[in-house]
C-alpha cells in the first residue's frame, strides 16, 4: 500500500512550484510518508510507542538534527586496522532508519533487563549498578536486573579458551539464542547479559567487547576487556567508561540502530579497545534522533539528566558536552 501511494505522492511533490509555501508543504508530506513507512496505523491515531509519534513530533526529531549538528566532527579516514576499514558499512540517516521499521519501545515492552554472568566482586557489582543507572537515562525507561548467571551453568558447548591467549571466552549466539531469548520478560523492551568473561562470536573471530540482535531485542556484552575493576579509583573510572560505551551501543543495536559512518558516535564499530577509547559516550544528531524516535523521549530532559549522571560520576567532558548540547536545543536561534 505504501509503495504505490507513497511514490505517487513523491513523483507528486517533485513537479511542485518550489515557492516557500510549497517547499513547507513538501516537507510537511515527506514527514508524513516518513511516518506512514514506519506505522501504516500512525495516521489513524494508533503508535506502537506509549508516546504518540505524531507529524509534529518527527519535525521536532529533525530540528534537533539541524540545532546538534555543529557540535560534532565527522568522522575521518579510518586507519590500517580500524572497524571502517575492514567492514564496509553504509551507515544510515534519521530518515532511512525511519523507513527500516525499527524495533521500537512500546507501551507493554518499555523495560530494559540486565542479567550478569559470571563471579562478580563487591566493585563489579557496583559497575553493574552504574551501568544499569546510566541505561536508563541513555534510553529514558527502567531497567532492572535479573538474577545472575553461573559460569557452571553455561555448557561446554559455548565455551573455550583462546587458542592463543588462553582466556577463557563464552559464545555469544549461545547467551542470545539460548539464555535471554526464551526468558524475555514480556515487558522487555530489550534483554542485555553483562558478562566478567570475555566474549567470542564464534568462527573467524577473536573476541568481542559485545554482540546484540537487531531483530530479537537481546544482546551480551562484556567488561573483561575494559581494564581493572578493583585497582585504583582512576582504573575504575577507565574500565567504567568503556563498560558505559559498550552497554548503550550494544542496546543501540537491539532498537535497530546499525554502525554510525558519518560522525564521531557512540554507535561507531570498533576493532580494539585504542579505537574504542576515541569514540565518544554520546550520539550524533542522527543516530540521537533515532533514540528519540524509538523511546519516544524527551531530549531536553534527557540531556539534563545524562549530564547530572556525568557530573555525580566525575566525568567532567561528557557532562559539559550535554549541558552544551542541552544549551543548545534551548536556544531560541
Amino acid at each position: 500500500m505504501f509503495n504505490t501511494s507513497g511514490l505517487n505522492v513523491v513523483a507528486f511533490l517533485s513537479l511542485v512550484c518550489l515557492s516557500p509555501v510549497a517547499v513547507m508543504f513538501r516537507r510537511f508530506c515527506m514527514l508524513l510518508i516518513a511516518a506512514y513507512a514506519v506505522c501504516p496505523n500512525l495516521l489513524h491515531g494508533v503508535s506502537p510507542v506509549s508516546q504518540s509519534t505524531t507529524p509534529d513530533d518527527l519535525a521536532n526529531i529533525r530540528k534537533t538534527i539541524n540545532r546538534l549538528k555543529s557540535l560534532h566532527a565527522k568522522q575521518e579516514k579510518p586507519k590500517a586496522g580500524e572497524w571502517r576499514a575492514q567492514h564496509k558499512e553504509k551507515g544510515q540517516t534519521f530518515f532511512q532508519y525511519l523507513r527500516s521499521r525499527p524495533v521500537r519501545f512500546t507501551e507493554k515492552r518499555n523495560t530494559i533487563y540486565v542479567t550478569p554472568i559470571g563471579e562478580f566482586t563487591e566493585r563489579q557489582n557496583e559497575l553493574v549498578k552504574i551501568s544499569c543507572e546510566f541505561l536508563s537515562l541513555y534510553f529514558s525507561c527502567p531497567v532492572k536486573t535479573l538474577d545472575p548467571i553461573e559460569l557452571d551453568e553455561i555448557p561446554a558447548k559455548a565455551k573455550r579458551i583462546h587458542p592463543t591467549w588462553g582466556d577463557r571466552q563464552l559464545l555469544t549466539s549461545y547467551i542470545l539464542d539460548e539464555v535471554l531469548t526464551p526468558k524475555l520478560p514480556k515487558d522487555a523492551a530489550s534483554s542485555i547479559a553483562l558478562s566478567s568473561v570475555d566474549l567470542w562470536p564464534g568462527d573467524g573471530w577473536n573476541f568481542a567487547f559485545g554482540y546484540a540482535s537487531f531483530e530479537n531485542r537481546v544482546g551480551v556484552w562484556s567488561f573483561y576487556r575494559n581494564g581493572k575493576t578493583d585497582g585504583t579509583d582512576i582504573e575504575f573510572q577507565a574500565c567504567l567508561k568503556r563498560t558505559l560505551k559498550v552497554a548503550t551501543h550494544e542496546t543501540g543495536h537491539m532498537v535497530s540502530m546499525p554502525h554510525c559512518t558519518a560522525y564521531r558516535c557512540n554507535m561507531q564499530g570498533s576493532n580494539s579497545l585504542p579505537e574504542s577509547d576515541r569514540q565518544p559516550l554520546y550520539c550524533c544528531p542522527e543516530c540521537h534522533a533515532k533514540i528519540l524516535f524509538a523511546t519516544g523521549c524527551d531530549p531536553q530532559s534527557r540531556f539534563k539528566a545524562l549530564a547530572s549522571f556525568f557530573r555525580k560520576h566525575k566525568f567532567k567532558d561528557e557532562a559539559d558536552f550535554y549541558e552544551k548540547s542541552l544549551a543548545r536545543l534551548q536556544s531560541k536561534r
